[in-house]
């Protein structure tokens, strides 16, 4: 898959499949703009295989003070595209 062929709802899906991978849950079940710390209960070491997974799955590295920024899921499709240079 191209960069600038991944749409902010590709992304979107991506990561919540990744989410409830290590949540145990089920993508329908996370918010977008649900807080991973406190409503998802991502911990540190949940929040570093998301990172790497993001990472790999887009060929892109965010740096771990930007992946620190990220809160939910809208925060995380919003620096993945600004890390792939894609639009909405």
């Amino acid at each position: 898959m191209e960069h600038g062929t991944v749409t902010a709802e590709e992304i979107r899906d991506e990561v919540k499949r990744l989410i409830a991978e290590v949540t145990e849950r089920t993508p329908e079940e996370i918010g977008d703009t649900a807080s991973f710390t406190e409503e998802l209960g991502v911990d540190s070491l949940m929040a570093m295989e998301v990172m790497v997974a993001v990472d790999k799955k887009w060929k892109i590295n965010i740096p771990e003070e930007e992946f620190g920024q990220i809160r939910n899921v809208n925060d995380t499709v919003s620096v993945v595209q600004k890390h792939l240079g894609a639009t909405a």
